[in-house]
């Protein structure tokens, strides 16, 4: 086969044009192969080329999703393997980048940690499961975690409950724990911290007087079953026999 000429496409890529057919090349396969000083190339030697493209083509795309951000192992065979790339081509990548540095676990863990603490709600449970899932080694993982102050926790936790308490003036005082507790663990929080905060707390809300007039509508006044549908609520007694005397 006899190369007519070439035209630049993108980014390190060229248009190689032959007299039959043309092939999109990376600079460096173009390089690699002599194709500038070659004028014939052989079937045999195409069919390495486009192999040998192929293979850096998946180690460009590779190098372009971790350049935008840090990312692992499992998140970069994720991303080439729903590219359709075959998984021998992408474990094979995989490994070149890693004997590179640039998938350095312990930067990862690092950068991951300092952003989830500084920029999100997380707690040190729910951060330290999202690094599991990404597979990497508990050890790890705990030998930064644990680095960071207790107090750290303890500031993220205030903030929240105070957001938190703002917002849900509209609930009892029993069903604002409840709420506050489940999201908190969620979050992945110190159950011990959790409960020691709340347990502090100073909550004021005037749900009762809104409940209460709407129970006692639905229920006409019926003084057993407006009780008990409060009660459910989370109000106690005295708070209901409080309205009733009103």
């Amino acid at each position: 086969m006899k190369i007519t000429k070439f035209k630049k496409t993108g980014k390190n890529k060229y248009k190689v044009f032959f007299n039959n057919t043309d092939l999109t090349l990376y600079e460096d396969i173009i390089l690699k192969y002599d194709l500038l000083i070659k004028s014939d190339v052989s079937e045999e030697l195409i069919d390495k080329v486009i192999e040998d493209n192929r293979n850096y083509e998946v180690y460009d795309v590779a190098l372009s999703y971790i350049e935008v951000k840090m990312r692992n192992r499992k998140e970069l065979y994720k991303y080439l393997i729903n590219k359709g790339y075959e998984d021998r081509i992408v474990n094979e990548t995989i490994k070149k980048i890693e004997s590179l540095g640039l998938l350095d676990k312990k930067a990862y863990i690092t950068a991951f940690i300092n952003d989830k603490t500084n920029l999100s709600s997380d707690g040190p449970y729910k951060i330290k499961n999202a690094l599991l899932d990404l597979d990497f080694d508990e050890n790890d993982i705990d030998d930064y975690l644990y680095k960071i102050d207790r107090e750290v926790w303890s500031n993220k936790l205030d903030k929240l409950i105070n957001k938190k308490k703002n917002l849900m003036k509209s609930k009892s005082y029993y069903m604002f724990i409840n709420k506050m507790k489940n999201d908190l663990y969620n979050l992945g929080y110190d159950k011990d911290m959790i409960d020691e905060k709340l347990s502090k707390i100073e909550y004021e809300s005037n749900a009762i007087d809104k409940d209460f007039e709407k129970t006692y509508r639905k229920f006409d006044g019926d003084k057993k079953k407006v009780t008990s549908s409060l009660l459910r609520k989370g109000y106690s007694y005295e708070e209901i026999n409080s309205k009733f005397k009103e």
